[in-house]
């Protein structure tokens, strides 16, 4: 029996702002493809099903992706902020990933437009120090860069947040790593180390990834800095025995549903009830043609790895990956 899917609300996502670059570890994709929809209709659309959320199915999520860059127009960045406001939150920190390259005049008048907008902090996703980051972020100079935009806004009272990514080769750099960014000023507001999750890019690296003996070896420096909402970090041979206890359970996803020029007009004609039924429908098709979970367990589990993952779905993703090398059968939407 194939594993039954049951939404528990719907992430929109539109690509609206271009990445000025491709992380080797992108979750996403390698497309710097952007849509050519106007961000306004985008957010009409979403703040309708807020609207559905609040009057009709109040346990349903509604989630916003607009991206790949958060490098977005004062314009489309207020707009964002009133979306986060649709649930209950700020937007206040914005995240350095993907940024073109600004210098001197103008790097300083884009900081200060997006203060008087309302962003208070800065967050950086860093892979390592120096070249090595570069490397992985897959643009010269991008270590520089980001350090250089966290050193003005904490110049100019911004606070900061740091992803600091786990690799075979960036543990090596860590304790350098961490002795730069302390001594950048203004106020650290949170900082977490961890490895990347199994997605997107990221798949081709499992040589880079850390094993148990690097787990249990970690410097309290860096164990301290595990993210709260991942900080169960097993290997696959670990995680094992966890998915199996569940593998007969639903699983409640938030739906994701892309946004672009080639479909906003169906959305807007639809109701909100039959968008989410179709596409959790959609789902849930997708799922029938897969292995239910014990099963891809029996044929590709592999009791014997000790690489580390963040997540049990990482391990799942794995798996997947393995039948469809061998079967060539398509993957169930994630």
């Amino acid at each position: 029996m194939p594993r039954e899917i049951v939404g528990k609300g719907l992430r929109f996502s539109l690509r609206h702002a271009p990445c000025a670059h491709i992380c080797r570890y992108c979750l996403i994709s390698e497309s710097r493809k952007r849509s050519a929809l106007p961000f306004a209709r985008f957010e009409q659309l979403v703040h309708r099903f807020h609207d559905w959320k609040q009057a009709e199915r109040p346990e349903l999520e509604i989630g916003v992706f607009v991206g790949p860059s958060f490098d977005y127009d004062i314009e489309t960045l207020k707009g964002i902020a009133r979306l986060r406001e649709r649930r209950g939150a700020k937007f206040r920190i914005l995240n350095l990933g993907g940024l073109r390259i600004r210098r001197g005049e103008e790097l300083a008048a884009w900081l200060q437009e997006r203060r008087a907008a309302g962003i208070v902090g800065l967050h950086a996703s860093l892979a390592g120090y120096g070249d090595t980051h570069d490397r992985w972020n897959g643009r010269r100079g991008d270590f520089e860069y980001q350090a250089e935009i966290l050193r003005l806004g904490g110049e100019r009272g911004m606070v900061r947040e740091e992803k600091l990514f786990l690799t075979k080769d960036t543990l090596p750099l860590f304790d350098r790593l961490l002795d730069f960014l302390d001594a950048i000023p203004g106020e650290l507001r949170r900082r977490t180390a961890s490895p990347f999750f199994y997605a997107g890019l990221a798949t081709r690296y499992e040589d880079k990834r850390l094993t148990e003996d690097d787990r249990d070896s970690l410097p309290e420096r860096i164990n301290e800095l595990r993210p709260a909402k991942f900080d169960t970090w097993l290997s696959e041979r670990e995680w094992i025995p966890v998915m199996l206890e569940t593998a007969s359970k639903p699983r409640h996803l938030l739906l994701k549903l892309d946004v672009d020029e080639s479909n906003i007009d169906d959305l807007e004609r639809a109701s909100c009830e039959e968008v989410f039924a179709t596409r959790e429908r959609e789902y849930q098709e997708s799922y029938r043609a897969t292995p239910a979970l014990d099963e891809l367990c029996d044929g590709y589990g592999d009791s014997t790895n000790r690489r580390i993952y963040m997540m049990s779905r990482d391990v799942e993703g794995r798996w997947l990956d393995l039948h469809q090398r061998e079967t060539g059968a398509a993957k169930p939407i994630d």
